[in-house]
């Protein structure tokens, strides 16, 4: 009998002296791929010729639990699954566990399992080239602390959010039974089974949209429906069996196999969740449940029904620390709910997003649509076959490598060009924005349809290094900015005014107007460009909420929940881009004030009312012209009067003052004369005041009597479309 050796150490971390024992072996077993996630987790796979038909592993006991969880062992060239059997109860040191094989051989065994690993590391290397390209590397740095030695594997990296945890499948469990009395019933019925359903949807290609958002709460009451959907005690014999082995790092529950004796842990198949029979009927469940489990239900099928990218966006709350972390573990729970629901892993793409500039936390989900002409795909490792591992992204080299224990490797995933350029990114909102220049970024395209992760990006141009950022992660096909570099070549100026205008009038009640005011603001960037060249600058602006974007520039992108506005300079020039935004506030406005006035013929002038309350409102506007002109001569008059009045003291004064003169009479008679015409005018104007008086009688009646007719009018004909008016 010759022994086959597994270097125990790519098993589990730390040494274990783990041997696999076979009757009759050819040749010791070689490890063939490794692929390691950003969750700290790797797969590890490995193959053996065995000519006998059991194969003998010794695991330590603290590894037993993560070797049951994951490990697959099948005939490589049936893809027949082989059952595992090991003594159960305490023990210590290690556990000798038999694997069954079918016939006598010989065979060629594939062992496949998960187990520790730290995370790799994704950097990027970003050339600038002519045209509106960019010559893109993507590398991965691993590390091999396995100990022993990665000899010419494939060697892979997967992105993916999925939980990696740890979980007791080694001890015993064993479970209070009750005692029944002679009246109880031993047995109840089983319940009917169901149909399990597949994932539907189509190939049309949707416009980018916000799918819908959930709060805090929400988030919490769909992890308790998804665990009742999902919960159950399933016997083996619930369980759905295929040939072909279980994914390791699918998201869904692994498939076990029903063997001879022991545990079985070889079996499963690769269609994706656990698949098992449920009741027919289930409890009602309560109102709020029922509501979440409605709102989920929908958003799957939604998701289902697309092959874009769903993004899910996590933003922190005020109560929050570390507003990244925060952000992220919604986002992440969220994935987590819709993978448990059959959402394909590879379309779904969490991204925390930090303090989005409100208090209350939650998730934001947007479909991201695939571009239109995507770009031509640089060369890429061939897809994984059926039953491989896969997460979000996943990449793999095409050829073998070697990576000694011990050491780390920096592998290529992706070289290629994209469509790329550098451009100017104005962000007075964030936290590493600022408020006066815009940062010299790098706005290129994902050319490949997996995720991009979350690491540095060098920047490199006319054969230089002009600098560097860190990219979020970047959806399949999505274009993304990367701020390298803060230039002060270009000057922002920001300046915000706020005015109000009357966009319907609901109700009048003797000059009194219930009015739905648009409360406007508009926000006018001033971009001046110091440059002897064009640019591009994109001006990032968040509409707060309760605020609808009005008129704005055209070329614009969504980011988060900002939005970037393009805007093209030519060299030195001077550009404003003003953006408005409105929302409806209800308001009472009293046309005899003369604000109240001023908003009324605003109104008229717009010609926004309709055609019959469009021609009393504007005789109201003229009656009340009219009202003002009188009140305006009246006002004159009066001080004409005055002016007269105080003419008239001074030449009495003075005809007083030249009595006591001989000489003077030709002056008093002319300082006579004059008194007397003043005295004249000031009787005439008294006369114009008190007809005038009459005239703004006469205005005020008819302004009166319009306003009543106009309120009796929205009386009798009251407006369908109009709500009603709020207190």
């Amino acid at each position: 009998m010759r022994k086959l050796g597994i270097v125990c150490a790519g098993l589990f971390l730390g040494g274990c002296g783990a041997n696999v024992t076979s009757t009759h072996v050819k040749s010791e077993t070689q490890l063939g791929r490794v692929v390691i996630y950003r969750n700290g987790v790797a797969y590890f796979e490995r193959y053996a010729d065995v000519s006998g038909d059991t194969l003998k592993v010794a695991v330590p006991s603290d590894k037993v639990d993560d070797f049951l969880k994951s490990l697959t062992v099948v005939d490589a060239q049936t893809g027949k699954p082989a059952p595992i059997a090991y003594p159960s109860g305490p023990s210590g040191g290690t556990i000798d566990m038999k694997i069954h094989l079918d016939g006598t051989g010989p065979h060629k065994v594939r062992l496949s399992y998960v187990t520790d690993a730290p995370s790799w590391k994704p950097t990027y290397r970003a050339i600038v080239s002519p045209g509106g390209k960019v010559d893109l590397q993507a590398w991965a740095i691993v590390d091999n602390t396995s100990g022993e030695d990665w000899d010419r594997v494939k060697l892979g990296v997967g992105s993916s959010s999925a939980m990696a945890f740890r979980f007791d499948l080694k001890s015993l469990r064993l479970v209070e039974r009750e005692t029944l009395k002679s009246d109880t019933l031993f047995a109840t019925a089983p319940p009917l089974g169901g149909v399990t359903h597949g994932q539907g949807g189509h190939a049309g290609q949707a416009a980018a949209r916000v799918m819908t958002e959930l709060s805090d709460e929400a988030i919490a009451r769909n992890e308790v429906v998804t665990g009742k959907k999902t919960a159950g005690n399933a016997s083996f014999a619930d369980v759905r069996q295929t040939s072909a082995p279980p994914p390791p790092m699918s998201k869904a529950p692994q498939q076990p196999s029903p063997g001879a004796r022991g545990v079985g842990v070889g079996g499963g198949g690769n269609a994706g969740p656990m698949s098992v029979t449920r009741p027919a009927q289930e409890p009602a469940l309560p109102a709020e449940e029922a509501q979440a489990r409605a709102q989920l239900d929908g958003l799957v099928r939604q998701a289902q029904s697309t092959k874009n990218t769903i993004v899910i966006e996590g933003y922190a709350s005020g109560k929050d620390g570390d507003k990244m972390t925060s952000s992220l573990e919604r986002a992440n729970r969220v994935r987590d709910q819709l993978l448990r629901n059959g959402v394909d892993p590879n379309r779904v793409v969490a991204v925390g997003r930090g303090d989005g500039g409100s208090a209350n936390g939650g998730v934001r989900v947007v479909e991201q649509p695939l571009a239109q002409a995507p770009p031509a795909k640089p060369a890429q490792p061939a897809a994984p076959e059926s039953g491989d591992p896969v997460g979000t992204s996943h990449f793999e080299s095409g050829t073998a490598m070697t990576v000694p224990r011990g050491t780390s490797a920096m592998i290529s995933i992706l070289s290629g060009k994209t469509d790329g350029q550098v451009v100017y990114l104005y962000d007075p909102e964030t936290a590493r924005g600022n408020a006066q220049f815009p940062f010299k970024s790098l706005r290129f395209t994902n050319p490949t349809d997996s995720v991009l992760e979350s690491g540095p990006v060098s920047v490199f141009g006319d054969g230089r290094f002009i600098g560097e950022g860190l990219a979020e992660p970047i959806p399949g096909r999505a274009a993304a900015f990367v701020p390298f570099a803060l230039d002060r070549q270009i000057l922002v100026e920001k300046k915000t005014d706020e005015k109000d205008a009357i966009a319907r009038i609901l109700t009048v009640q003797r000059g009194v107007f219930s009015t739905e005011v648009q409360h406007k603001k508009v926000t006018t960037f001033t971009v001046h460009s110091r440059l002897g060249e064009p640019s591009t600058v994109y001006v990032r602006h968040t509409v707060p909420a309760g605020y609808t974007l009005g008129a704005s520039p055209p070329h614009a992108e969504k980011i988060g929940q900002a939005v970037l506005f393009r805007l093209d300079l030519k060299a030195n020039e001077k550009r404003d881009i003003v953006i408005e935004e409105h929302t409806p506030v209800f308001k009472t406005t009293d046309i005899r004030t003369p604000h109240g006035l001023e908003q009324i013929k605003a109104y008229v002038s717009q010609g926004a009312a309709k055609a019959g309350l469009q021609e009393k409102l504007s005789e109201i506007v003229k009656l009340n012209q009219d009202l003002a002109k009188i009140e305006e001569h009246i006002a004159t008059l009066r001080e004409q009067q005055a002016e007269y009045r105080t003419r008239m003291d001074e030449l009495h004064m003075q005809i007083v003052t030249l009595k006591a003169v001989k000489s003077a009479g030709p002056l008093m008679t002319n300082l006579e004369k004059k008194l007397a015409e003043i005295s004249d005018k000031v009787s005439k104007a008294a006369i114009d005041v008190v007809a005038q008086e009459e005239k703004r009688m006469v205005a005020r009646v008819r302004l009166q009597d319009a306003v009543a007719e106009l309120s009796l009018e929205k009386d009798r004909k009251k407006d369908p479309e109009a709500p009603p008016a709020k207190p």
